[in-house]
């Protein structure tokens, strides 16, 4: 026996193991567990869970299908995202996924997959009696705490949706670049929904039959309205509610990656004036994935090689998805039966993995919704939480106003910040707070909140002939302690900043090395819309 095959035998080995205890603590052994799907589900059902089921783990390359997940999710009462973990398969790899992948028109990122259970970093309050500055170093305001607890936040998933900006519809362009994400409140208040010929102030998210659109809207008769394009040239098509566009909510805020500038494109489907569609019902899975791959214009090579990216991201071949078995899915409408890809063609377009199992015909109400016990399953990191966050707080400091100005923290997105910001392990020392400053030096930096700065870019260049969302920006330290956010050059052994502000201000001039530091390029801004 080969090294390589004796080591997945010793994997599928102690995964047997493991899920002997996981049954054994429901008073189930397997020939029980087989039985009670087979009386559940049917014997011939992609549920049934055969009598030598530990005999294909033992061979170390088997993986059982969704369907049979589902079915030990619902007879043991544990949660399916746990026992996909048991199986090697993280459902948090999907919103990690969607972001780092490119993706020419807009999405929706899977928020609701963040592990409750799971314990990250928190922060406490630096002991200061002094008064918050415009603009510091996070570290001088905030200092590690413990760890806590996802669940032990208040969460407002029921109000808030997130969405990632294509790079083919990007309507908003150049208050929102592609790969822009922005949060979506879908608690959209009556005097918000434009009713005037004019423009909204607000970017508002819409679905129509050819995908999503954030972008300004004009009112043109009653329920029916124009998406606007800010410069660049989309057809405007009149939309009318609620039969061919659903309103989903107004964007209250963005996550800008500044560390790179992806030039938007518009397609001819969307230069030319088009036919709106009536809004699509529920699919079965075969219909939605045709449906999704057409809105997004990619043939089935196009999405197989943006699968391979999935394997090599996940280091396992199990996530490629070849063009044949692609056109397999939509041809003839089978369900995919490996788990790896479901959680690909999730990631590659944009799909919600409930409503993806829902497509598949999976019921979602009677799968468990306990957690497995921390001894059978490796949630990473995972520590000692201590009690909820809304019980340690005097609501006083920093921290607390902080957490009130932005009212939800995105946990959902702590795996992807290397893709946001472009730094492989951003640590407490990049992040900055740029909240407190009002006459900002750069438009795409107003109602900002959060900065991430890369320390290693510190020598600062200014493109004369380059548009200004491509302008890079940097975190200026002055020689009285200050710290300035701004688009800044060397000339003549000056660093001159250049001001981009909507009030008028003289082109400072400083003494580089001497009156002024540079700390680093800012890559990445959190901002309110408003």
């Amino acid at each position: 026996m080969s090294v390589e095959r004796a080591q997945k035998s010793q994997g599928g080995a102690g995964l047997e193991e493991r899920i002997r205890s996981i049954l054994a603590l429901r008073d189930l052994s397997l020939s029980q567990a087989s039985r009670r799907l087979e009386k559940l589900y049917g014997h011939s059902s992609p549920h049934f869970v055969p009598h030598n089921f530990y005999y294909d783990l033992r061979g170390g390359s088997f993986s059982p299908s969704i369907h049979q997940v589902v079915g030990l999710s619902r007879i043991t009462g544990y949660r399916l995202e746990d026992w996909l973990q048991v199986f090697g398969v993280n459902l948090e790899s999907i919103p990690r996924l969607q972001v780092m992948l490119p993706s020419r028109r807009t999405i929706l990122l899977d928020s609701s997959l963040a592990d409750p259970y799971v314990s990250v970093p928190w922060l406490e309050n630096q002991p200061s009696n002094r008064t918050v500055p415009p603009v510091a170093p996070l570290g001088q305001l905030l200092r590690p705490s413990g760890h806590r607890q996802v669940g032990s936040f208040p969460s407002n998933r029921a109000r808030f949706v997130y969405a990632k900006i294509g790079s083919h519809d990007t309507l908003a362009f150049p208050d929102l670049l592609p790969g822009s994400i922005v949060r979506v409140s879908t608690d959209i208040p009556d005097e918000m929904v434009p009713r005037a010929s004019a423009a909204s102030h607000r970017y508002f998210l819409i679905e129509h039959s050819k995908g999503l659109f954030c972008c300004r809207l004009r009112s043109v008769a009653n329920s029916v309205f124009v998406p606007v394009s800010t410069k660049l040239p989309y057809a405007q098509v009149e939309l009318k509610r609620p039969h061919e566009a659903r309103l989903i909510g107004v964007a209250d805020l963005e996550l800008r990656p500044l560390f790179r500038f992806e030039l938007p494109t518009v397609p001819n489907e969307l230069a030319r004036q088009w036919k709106p569609q009536p809004l699509s019902e529920p699919m079965p899975v075969g219909p939605l994935l045709r449906y999704v791959r057409s809105n997004m214009g990619m043939s089935f090579r196009e999405v197989s090689g943006v699968s391979r990216k999935v394997a090599n991201t996940l280091n396992d071949d199990r996530y490629f998805l070849s063009p044949s078995s692609l056109c397999d899915y939509e041809l003839l409408n089978t369900s995919p039966r490996r788990l790896q890809t479901a959680i690909s063609l999730c990631s590659v377009y944009g799909l919600l993995f409930r409503s993806f199992l829902r497509a598949m015909d999976i019921g979602m109400e009677t799968i468990g919704t306990e957690p497995l016990p921390e001894h059978l399953i490796a949630r990473r990191p995972h520590f000692e939480s201590t009690q909820p966050i809304s019980e340690t707080t005097n609501g006083s400091g920093f921290l607390e106003e902080f957490l009130k100005r932005c009212e939800e923290i995105p946990f959902f997105l702590r795996q992807s910040l290397a893709s946001i910001s472009g730094l492989k392990d951003p640590s407490l020392d990049n992040f900055f707070w740029i909240g407190g400053t009002q006459d900002v030096l750069h438009p795409y930096l107003a109602n900002g909140l959060l900065a991430i700065v890369n320390r290693r870019r510190k020598r600062p260049v200014h493109f004369a002939s380059k548009m200004l969302c491509q302008q890079p920006v940097y975190m200026l330290l002055k020689r009285d302690g200050t710290y300035l956010c701004a688009c800044c050059g060397i000339e003549d052994d000056t660093l001159v900043v250049h001001p981009y502000s909507k009030d008028f201000h003289h082109a400072d001039v400083f003494r580089y090395h001497h009156d002024v530091e540079v700390i680093g390029q800012i890559v990445m801004v959190a901002r309110k819309l408003v």
